[in-house]
Formats: structure tokens, C-alpha cells, sequence
């Protein structure tokens, strides 16, 4: 395979978004009595899928997203709240959480020396620059393109148009895109004529929505498909 550089999302790719997510949650300080047991984790995160799904669909603006998610979340347990406030100190925490998914560290190790790895994320820039400084995984990166920054998130294709232009001496045949979504990271390399790999570590199906060039169920796949 000729690829030359890799465009890693990161959260549920390298982050495990989700544990943090979780810690995040249990650590905030609440006005009234609840308790962020296993069932109110799953609600969240089934709540986060779909608001972060209607966002990709631009359904939602990102400002919408966040200051409105705790607002809908309460109200799912009949607790009216501004939600504001709730995603201020839920950002603070959730940021300083920094957990990787399996054998991350072990993987950028093996493709840096041959490759140029490049981050690719919908997510903004404090949190990201804070959770891959925390995680010591920052100097395997040469470069980071946000969706904040780039104007465009995805899967629209004019996000990774603008990742290509900003890319020197290189081809598209030469980017691999690798990432957890089918519906950003996937269907967005879909749509600007890109490969990619589908990290599915829960053998999910693959549906209608995109189609992957490869799958991998674990990291540690990534380096023995490349060579």
C-alpha cells in the first residue's frame, strides 16, 4: 500500500471517549440529589449519539449541541435546569480526562517512522490540545485540523478538501482516513474519494450509510494492513 499519511480522528478512535465521558459525569457537583448510575451513563451517551448525529446532518449548530444537552438530558429524569452552567463544568472535567483506547501508544509508535500522522476531528481545539497533551500522544501528530477551525466538519466533503489543500505534495491516493464513524469519518472520506479504515472494535454491521475500505476491530491491526 503506497499511503503516506494517516488522518486519525480521535475521539473513540484513540480517546475512549466514552470512559471519560463517564468519570467526567460522576465528578460534577449537582444542586440536587442524582446519581449518575449505569443506566443514566448509557441514556448520555445514546443522548450524545443522536445530538452529535443531527449536528453531522446540520441539524443542530455546535452552539445548540452543547448548551442544550444537559437541558435535555435533565428533563428525560423531569429536572428542569439551564443547561449552560452544566456544560461549563462538565467541559472543565470532562477535558482533563484523558483515557486511551487499547494499545494506542503502542501503534503510533509503530506507524510514526513511516508514516505522516495527522489528526482529523469534529471536536474543539481546547479539549483536544489538552486531552493529547495530557495523554502524551501530542508529538506523534504533525498536524490537527478542527472542525472549528475548519469551517466545515464532517462528513462534508469540503472539510477534507480543505485538509488536502492544507497538506503539501500530496495526492488524496496517498491519505488513508481512520476513524470510528461511519457517518463522519467513513462517509466523509466517501464522499471526497478517500480511503479509509473503520475501527470497529463492537463488529457493528456495516450499513447503507458508508463503505469502508478496510475494518479493523483492533488498533494493533492498523500496522500489519498498512505493510
Amino acid at each position: 500500500m503506497s499511503y503516506r499519511t494517516l488522518l486519525f480522528d480521535l475521539d473513540q478512535t484513540l480517546f475512549d471517549t466514552d470512559t471519560n465521558a463517564q468519570n467526567a459525569l460522576r465528578k460534577m457537583t449537582l444542586p440536587f440529589a442524582f446519581h449518575f448510575g449505569p443506566d443514566e451513563v448509557t441514556y448520555w451517551h445514546n443522548l450524545q449519539f443522536a445530538m452529535w448525529g443531527d449536528l453531522e446532518q446540520k441539524k443542530l449548530t455546535r452552539d445548540e449541541l452543547v448548551n442544550t444537552r444537559f437541558a435535555r438530558f435533565f428533563a428525560h429524569y423531569g429536572i428542569t435546569v439551564d443547561g449552560v452552567p452544566y456544560e461549563q463544568q462538565f467541559r472543565r472535567l470532562f477535558y482533563a480526562e484523558h483515557a486511551l483506547m487499547p494499545h494506542v501508544r503502542e501503534v503510533l509508535t509503530q506507524l510514526k517512522p513511516d508514516y505522516h500522522l495527522v489528526v482529523i476531528s469534529n471536536e474543539v481545539r481546547a479539549k483536544q490540545t489538552q486531552q493529547l497533551t495530557d495523554s502524551q500522544i501530542a508529538p506523534f501528530f504533525e498536524q490537527m485540523f478542527l472542525a472549528e477551525d475548519v469551517g466545515y466538519s464532517k462528513p462534508d466533503r469540503r472539510f477534507f478538501d480543505t485538509v488536502e489543500a492544507q497538506l503539501p505534495d500530496v495526492d488524496p491516493a496517498d491519505l488513508l482516513v481512520i476513524g470510528d464513524s461511519l457517518t463522519a469519518d467513513i462517509q466523509g472520506a466517501n464522499h471526497a474519494g478517500l480511503d479509509s479504515v473503520w475501527f470497529n472494535p463492537q463488529a457493528q454491521p456495516v450499513t447503507a450509510v458508508a463503505t469502508p475500505t478496510y475494518q479493523v476491530s483492533s488498533l494493533t491491526q492498523i500496522p500489519d494492513l498498512l505493510h
